[in-house]
């Protein structure tokens, strides 16, 4: 097994773990950040917890990454203010969409799912 594909969980929560402490210095409001953080943290410590008992494919990880990722970001610029404004102009839209992307990306969950069923 090649060693980033052996890895790539660590890899990620390390990661992950970097831009948590990223995103509670100096949110842009700390109220919401506390709101915002705690279900990232939820899910995170679960696949910890659950990592030793049951493996997902990294492929599953991955996917559940993008949701833990731009949750974070949301969190600490506040969904509404992520500076998101390349993308919206990409796709000729006047309204933020990274909240958008984000709900789209709870969906990613349910390859973890069918892997654990």
């Amino acid at each position: 097994m090649h060693a980033l594909s052996r890895h790539l969980p660590s890899l990620l929560a390390g990661a992950l773990a970097l831009l948590i402490v990223w995103s509670g210095i100096a949110p842009h409001a700390r109220d919401v950040w506390v709101a915002e953080i705690v279900p990232v943290l939820l899910v995170f410590g679960g696949l910890v917890w659950l990592y030793p008992r049951f493996r997902f494919s990294n492929a599953a990880y991955l996917l559940m990454a993008v949701w833990l990722f731009w949750h974070t970001v949301g969190a600490h610029y506040t969904f509404a203010e992520v500076p998101f404004d390349w993308f919206n102009r990409l796709i000729g839209s006047q309204r933020n969409q990274f909240d958008r992307i984000g709900h789209f990306s709870v969906g990613f969950y349910a390859f973890a799912v069918t892997e654990w069923l």
